[in-house]
């Protein structure tokens, strides 16, 4: 098999601006999460000296309706408070995505190492790029399945989208989950160490993660010429890839899109084969 490697991203002047803007945007953030935290902390001590005034007295109409006033903001100031701390929390984690693709030759901020190359001719493609883009790929989290994203699951997760490219998929680990309903956010880590030792983290929704069967037991099988995303053997990347077949033991046969070699067909196991939303 010829050697494959995750595609570039093209670098151009504007990544260094691209970066001191997400900076500023951060520390414009920060400091509003700062004076919403003092004005919290205000409301916390009005609460307090207005219910220790009211003790153990009936209390009247005024004073129940100043109570209420101040609890109603006390909730905003707290929701507004942890949604303005995950879209800081989401820019931090691009900001250092980019940081560490500029340090490392590659924009796309993941280690090369078990990235694969698409080739079609002279070009790189990647499995989500914008020529293979299809409606099914649109993933929103009214649409999602989340019973299977749990504590130490393993899943299929998109990076952020780069400029002049799609994310990619690559295969993490839930590591920690957060929040409730629409606002529940995942954090992952990519099971493979970078050049450095480390393990990439990403905090991540739902709409970006798709659930990976611990087995391939009693999974059903695909119709031939189904559209699916799989992980290319000896890689912890995943990539579009139409099925061709399935053996008797459940293993799929799939032809990869933007494939070296013409009409290629690669036996990838079951589990590690999944549906496109």
């Amino acid at each position: 098999m010829a050697a494959r490697n995750r595609p570039r991203v093209p670098k151009d002047e504007n990544d260094a601006h691209e970066e001191r803007e997400l900076w500023s945007k951060i520390v414009t953030d920060l400091k509003d999460l700062t004076s919403r935290s003092k004005r919290a902390q205000q409301l916390a001590s009005e609460i307090a000296a207005a219910e220790e005034k009211i003790g153990d007295n009936e209390p009247s109409v005024k004073e129940l309706a100043n109570l209420e006033k101040l609890y109603q903001e006390q909730k905003q100031q707290a929701e507004d408070e942890h949604e303005s701390l995950s879209v800081v929390l989401e820019m931090n984690d691009l900001l250092i995505a980019l940081r560490t693709a500029t340090e490392g030759g590659d924009r796309g901020g993941v280690p090369q190492k078990n990235r694969i190359k698409r080739k079609f001719g002279e070009e790189g493609v990647s499995a989500d790029s914008p020529s293979n883009r299809n409606p099914k790929m649109q993933r929103s989290n009214s649409a999602v399945p989340t019973e299977g994203l749990q504590l130490q699951s393993e899943v299929a997760y998109r990076l952020p989208k780069q400029k002049n490219a799609e994310g990619e998929w690559i295969q993490c680990i839930i590591t920690g989950i957060a929040g409730e309903g629409n606002k529940r956010k995942y954090e992952v880590q990519d099971p493979e160490p970078d050049e450095a030792g480390g393990h990439g983290k990403y905090r991540a929704s739902a709409s970006a993660l798709i659930p990976i069967p611990k087995d391939s037991t009693n999974l059903p099988q695909y119709p031939v010429g189904k559209q699916v995303l799989a992980r290319y053997p000896e890689t912890t990347t995943f990539y579009r890839a139409e099925v061709m077949g399935t053996k008797r033991d459940g293993t799929c046969r799939l032809k990869f899109e933007g494939e070296e070699e013409v009409g290629k067909e690669t036996e990838v196991e079951r589990r590690l084969v999944l549906d496109l939303f």
